[in-house]
């Protein structure tokens, strides 16, 4: 008896450690892996793409920390409390976010005392997270550049794609991408295709990093598959070149989108056209003529392909600098068109930077815009559309909305959703709200309402607001120039700009890039399709031609 019990009593001890065992390993394996909030546990809290680089290969860093953390690399050998890091960034500025990955080489600062190694030459080196503000080593992490150097990279060896549902014609899906170990890729570029080659009537779709040999990617979100598309072409690219060939993804019969009906009505949402006279807030030496010529090409473009629009919607930032002569040149320049639909304006910063007051200024919106507010309502072809826009210069970029407009708009919606609950009403305000599409999310800093809470808790009522936001100059051609109505809010579109561009691929808080980019929206009993389109190059853009469910 003495004995069953001693055998009792191991058995017991011997489960409870494989507990205690158990739990303590998978709380130091899964712990808060997600977090981001400096909660990881050390080991987890610093990651590179690869141990080992080719001479000349982007270095993609992972980090999470807390703000004023940084991550530096150095060689393997330096004394880190006595030597500048080689590159550095700081978690909470610049754009750097806790969690999000970085082409290191391309977005990191360099330290001036180590300009020998700006080019980080063959050689060991480590990567280090200090801890908050100081030269105190959090983690660090081994990493080796080889004397090999980078080569013209070398297209995908497999590609699978899945598609999350094969009759609805979205794109929705992922990837799953092999390279060969001496691919040499740091991106892919896609194409649509068919038989004839990539579809001539559109752009590659948004770029992506290739972090490793075996990855997946998830296909944009809502995004259409063309009606003549049979295939996906994909590429590798470095900074060398793009791959001279490609790896070919052969479609699913009948997975394209197709439209049978006529759209009731279409029109074309642009924003920040930067119409500029003199050298006032100009980007670049020849900022005026381009402008221009972005403009001039994008009504060529209207008229061309959808001569039966009922207007064109601009969201804001007409006239560079807001002075009167810069709304008239922008004026003739539209009328320099016969049969162009009506031009109808929200009011963006810009129009608010000239040296006279607010009420100058503003009027000037009000002659050209035809209206005596800043906040206003239209019917046009039978769909409501409202314009909403800052009341104050106070606000400096960010749109300052008083009581009284927010109530309106509230009113107006109630309005419109007890007539005709299931009907879209078009939304235009320059700015938006924070980390909602492209340009607003953390750390990029192009959302700009001072009332974002209280305008938030309205469109949250009203699931058939379509809204379209401009003032970041976001580049479409990236993942999150929609946000769908599937997370409380109604669909928010990020309408990019007709003057410039600006992208985050390599720079977090993002870079001036030249193009020019809007909307055609089409309008279904069911459905609304929203296209983006690049004016430079008469395309659209696949990453951002959407399907908005009603």
């Amino acid at each position: 008896m003495k004995k069953e019990r001693i055998i009792s009593l191991l058995i017991l001890f011997s489960l409870l450690l494989v507990t205690v065992l158990f739990f303590t390993a998978c709380k130091k394996d899964g712990d808060d892996v997600n977090a981001g909030d400096g909660t990881l546990p050390v080991e987890e809290r610093l990651f590179t793409n690869k141990t080992q680089y080719f001479n000349g290969e982007e270095i993609y860093v992972t980090a999470y920390g807390k703000d004023n953390q940084t991550v530096g690399i150095y060689r393997a050998n330096d004394d880190i409390s006595n030597t500048d890091a080689i590159r550095e960034y700081t978690i909470g500025r610049d754009g750097f976010v806790s969690g999000n990955t970085y082409a290191f080489k391309k977005s990191s600062k360099l330290n001036q005392s180590r300009q020998a190694l700006k080019y980080l030459p063959n050689g060991k080196y480590k990567f280090v997270l200090f801890k908050d503000g100081g030269k105190e080593v959090e983690f660090s992490k081994n990493i080796e550049i080889l004397v090999e150097k980078i080569q013209k990279p070398i297209a995908p060896s497999k590609v699978t794609y899945t598609l999350d549902n094969l009759q609805n014609g979205l794109a929705d899906g992922d990837l799953k991408i092999t390279l060969d170990k001496k691919s040499y890729a740091e991106e892919i570029v896609m194409y649509w295709a068919n038989g004839n080659g990539k579809l001539d009537d559109y752009t590659a779709l948004a770029p992506f990093f290739a972090l490793n040999n075996d990855f997946t990617f998830e296909m944009y979100s809502n995004t259409i598959i063309p009606n003549n598309a049979t295939k996906l072409w994909l590429y590798s690219k470095n900074s060398i070149g793009i791959s001279d060939e490609y790896y070919e993804v052969v479609l699913p019969e009948n997975c394209q989108f197709s439209q049978d009906t006529e759209a009731i009505c279409e029109f074309q949402v642009v924003s920040d056209i930067h119409i500029a006279v003199d050298d006032t807030h100009c980007m670049t030496p020849d900022t005026k003529e381009v402008h221009k010529a972005h403009l001039l090409a994008m009504c060529d473009d209207i008229l061309n392909i959808s001569p039966n629009s009922s207007g064109i919607f601009v969201a804001g930032d007409i006239a560079n600098s807001g002075r009167r002569y810069e709304w008239e040149l922008a004026d003739s320049l539209f009328k320099s068109f016969e049969n162009l639909p009506d031009v109808y304006y929200s009011l963006g910063n810009h129009d608010l930077y000239g040296g006279e007051s607010f009420n100058t200024l503003v009027q000037n919106f009000y002659d050209f815009a035809g209206v005596n507010s800043v906040y206003y309502e239209k019917n046009i072809g039978g769909y409501h559309h409202i314009f909403l826009g800052t009341e104050s210069k106070k606000s400096g970029v960010d749109a300052d909305l008083s009581d009284v407009q927010l109530a309106w708009f509230d009113s107006k919606m109630q309005e419109f959703t007890s007539a005709e609950p299931n009907k879209p009403v078009f939304v235009y305000l320059h700015q938006s709200l924070y980390n909602t599409i492209a340009g607003s999310f953390p750390g990029q800093g192009w959302d700009g309402i001072m009332q974002d809470s209280q305008f938030k808790a309205i469109v949250e009522k009203y699931k058939q607001i379509v809204m379209f936001n401009g003032h970041s100059h976001w580049d479409m051609n990236t993942r999150g120039s929609m946000y769908s109505n599937g997370k409380n809010m109604p669909n928010i579109f990020n309408t990019a700009s007709v003057g410039y561009l600006w992208t985050s691929f390599y720079l977090p808080a993002g870079e001036y890039l030249t193009g020019s980019q809007g909307y055609y929206v089409k309008v279904f009993k069911d459905k609304i399709l929203v296209y983006g389109r690049d004016f430079t190059e008469n395309k659209y853009i696949p990453s951002a031609c959407f399907v908005a469910a009603i």
